[in-house]
């Protein structure tokens, strides 16, 4: 199978079997006129009609069918609409498909299948066996219920069909999806703090090296060296002399969350319900510093799912349903090392543009936790504390942490179901001055609170 480079995404990805599928169905057909040239070779050889009219016989019958199995399967246009694209665990969706045949040729008969995620619980009718005349329409409707977390593939709609004798079948995949995303579970935390040594919630602090724009705290007279956009032209104009703004020190330090969704960061027992507990725990952080009126980012080195599903795009012809399933299901990738960040800000929906590009992310292969750090630091905010959620602490990741916390920075770890290795990666941040919550389940993000630091 061969690979094929995306020169706008910056990755690769594979095309689908189609082709390969194709040269072999090329090769079937080849392998039985050969062996009818051969048979009506040997009819004349021994000089019988009766065997030559046979053999011509099945030569047409067979080139009726292969014919006509091509013919009807490309004349198939599919429409498919979902009530909504956003939706949270456990809730259901409704979907629609409509199959048109576009031709001028009947198709006898034609079996049509919607994809969707296997273990997705469904109700109604979503395959359907039919004869479609030209211009008539076969609708499908059924809903789906989303268990779980993802950015998941609705489609495409495979068909089935072949020739009248049943000698010849024929299996097509559409090229029209559509994709759901399924938030995140979000565990209720009363509160957290982020700094060691603050309390939560908006306190003066001493070191004034951010000031809030917003909060004015008084006017005095302008000395060289004020900026000028401090200036307060108004009073300025009143009393003939230059006044200046001062402003009271930032009072909101927040977080950037970083998500550590890299495969060898986590126990391979149960590693998927490790990461779904990381992004929780993630979501759930989000959420409280927004509610806490606090600046909030996320920076993952996981893949994002909607990337990776750009290059899904092309149809499967194939003469067998196996081979057709193996094509559909076949995960693509690609070799993007790009984090995906959301910018740390405050904003009333900063938490659900987080929540949303959490539905998305998916395990990568690339960047390690310290290599993110190391290569998104310049971008960082010095004045937002570092929240790594991780599912182990190497010694690399805790010099890496104890040098941004020598930078000025506050950092505390989330380490996710660590189990024995929480006592030995507590001991390895100790010596840097950063505390580690162990979080076993979503029981332990409800009793987060400052006592336990």
């Amino acid at each position: 199978m061969s690979a094929v480079k995306n020169t706008q995404g910056g990755g690769t990805f594979v095309v689908s079997e189609a082709a390969e599928s194709n040269k072999a169905s090329w090769k079937k057909t080849g392998g039985m006129v050969g062996v009818a040239v051969v048979m009506i070779a040997f009819a004349f050889a021994i000089r019988s009609p009766y065997m030559a009219y046979a053999v011509y016989a099945f030569v047409l019958l067979v080139g009726v069918a292969v014919l006509s199995s091509r013919a009807w399967m490309t004349g198939l246009e599919c429409e498919r609409s979902v009530d909504q694209t956003q939706v949270r665990q456990g809730e259901s969706i409704q979907v629609v498909v409509r199959v048109t045949n576009r031709r001028g040729w009947p198709i006898p008969w034609l079996f049509i299948e919607d994809a969707f995620p296997r273990d997705f619980p469904v109700t109604g009718e979503h395959k359907r066996l039919a004869m479609l005349p030209p211009g008539r329409t076969v609708t499908l409707r059924y809903t789906l219920t989303c268990p779980r977390r993802g950015y998941h593939r609705i489609g495409p709609a495979l068909y089935e069909s072949g020739d009248l004798f049943g000698l010849h079948k024929r299996f097509r995949s559409d090229t029209f999806r559509d994709y759901v995303s399924v938030l995140p579970t979000i565990a209720y935390i009363e509160t957290f703090n982020v700094a060691a040594r603050r309390p939560q919630g908006p306190v003066r602090i001493t070191n004034r090296i951010f000031t809030d724009p917003t909060r004015i705290n008084n006017i005095r007279q302008y000395t060289p060296g004020d900026p000028l956009h401090t200036i307060h032209w108004k009073v300025s104009a009143r009393t003939g002399e230059l006044h200046v703004k001062t402003f009271e020190p930032t009072t909101v330090t927040g977080g950037t969350l970083i998500l550590d969704m890299h495969e060898d960061s986590y126990l391979p027992e149960d590693r998927e319900r490790r990461m779904e507990l990381a992004v929780t725990t993630t979501a759930s952080i989000a959420y409280l510093l927004q509610m806490s009126g606090e600046q909030v980012g996320l920076l993952t080195n996981g893949q994002d799912a909607a990337e990776v599903a750009q290059y899904e795009t092309d149809a499967v012809y194939t003469e067998n349903r196996f081979e057709m399933d193996n094509a559909l299901s076949h995960e693509e990738t690609s070799t993007r090392i790009s984090p995906l960040t959301v910018d740390t800000l405050r904003s009333p929906i900063q938490a659900q543009t987080i929540v949303e590009n959490l539905a998305r992310v998916m395990p990568g292969h690339g960047l390690d936790l310290s290599e993110l750090i190391l290569a998104q630091f310049r971008g960082l905010p010095r004045d937002a504390t570092l929240l790594p959620v991780t599912g182990q602490v190497t010694e690399r990741l805790a010099l890496t942490l104890g040098a941004m916390r020598d930078s000025g920075f506050n950092v505390t770890l989330f380490l996710i179901d660590a189990g024995q290795s929480y006592q030995e990666a507590a001991a390895r941040l100790a010596q840097y001055n950063i505390h580690a919550f162990n979080i076993e389940s979503e029981r332990h993000l409800h009793e987060i609170s400052p006592t336990k630091i």
